[in-house]
């Protein structure tokens, strides 16, 4: 017997893809992140304070109640907020200037649905049937 013969051995061509194409129109453009721009700011604020405060102590000549510390964590409580503001208004008029320059383009979205894979010889019922 010849291995032509047997019908094990022929291959089976597998049936094409179906896909479905759609057009949509999107909007292409660079945003800033809020959070960093907000965190940065707070971060700046506070070395800021941190600058001030130690140019300041000594200024008057006098002897002071207040230690450095005390006198930064007041005072950081102002330059963290006033930082976090400015960095948050730095951000909006980021993402105003980005919004500007955004570009509509229209994207092609192809959606394949690809046949079943099936194996020559596979059982066809995959319930539990138990005797």
């Amino acid at each position: 017997m010849s291995t032509t013969d047997r019908p094990d051995d022929q291959p089976v061509p597998a049936p094409a893809p179906n896909a479905v194409s759609t057009s949509d129109e999107v909007t292409i453009r660079r945003a800033p992140k809020f959070g960093v721009f907000i965190v940065g700011g707070a971060v700046l604020g506070f070395i800021a304070t941190l600058i001030v405060v130690s140019l300041t102590m000594n200024l008057g000549g006098q002897q002071e109640e207040s230690s450095f510390g005390s006198l930064v964590g007041y005072f950081s409580l102002w330059g963290v907020t006033i930082g976090a503001f400015v960095g948050a208004v730095v951000a909006v008029v980021f993402d105003r200037v980005f919004a500007r320059r955004a570009a509509r383009l229209t994207a092609e979205r192809v959606e394949v649905e690809l046949p079943p894979e099936t194996v020559e010889g596979e059982i066809d019922d995959h319930g539990d049937q138990r005797p």
